[in-house]
């Protein structure tokens, strides 16, 4: 059996989303992520009807942020830090378009948005790579 690159991200990504909002602290953010093994969270904004994505932080982020710097104050706020121009992709785009989109564009993350801007999920290069691990005759 082999992968279809075709297949829509929606079969690959997960649906759990860890979320923070902008007032959260770099420290509280990374404490989230080395609790949850992830290298990313979504940073979201409360809206009348739930919650909208605004911007990503991920492990490069940060690890900028503190390598450009002699002291770090921890206790910055996650909305300084964070991506605001995230790149998404749809649920029912295809695998290889994710591909293409986080090639070109040197992420390894992608939040998966519904036409009306809703967070469905999240697709990594970690899930990506797993699918094509479990399918070795990809094409």
């Amino acid at each position: 059996m082999s992968l279809d690159l075709s297949a829509p991200v929606s079969e690959f990504m997960t649906k759990i989303v860890i979320t923070v909002t902008l007032d959260q602290t770099i420290q509280a953010v990374c404490k989230i992520m080395y609790e949850n093994n992830i290298g990313s969270v979504v940073i979201v904004k409360r809206e009348i009807d739930g919650f909208s994505p605004i911007g990503i932080l991920t492990e490069r982020d940060i690890t900028h942020a503190l390598g450009s710097v002699e002291l770090f104050p921890t206790q910055t706020p996650v909305r300084e830090l964070m991506s605001t121009n995230m790149i998404s992709i749809k649920p029912e785009s295809s695998i290889l378009d994710a591909v293409v989109i986080m090639h070109e564009n040197n992420i390894r993350r992608l939040p998966v948005i519904d036409d009306n801007g809703k967070m469905t999920g999240i697709i990594t290069d970690k899930h990506i790579l797993g699918a094509i691990a479990k399918n070795p005759n990809a094409t």
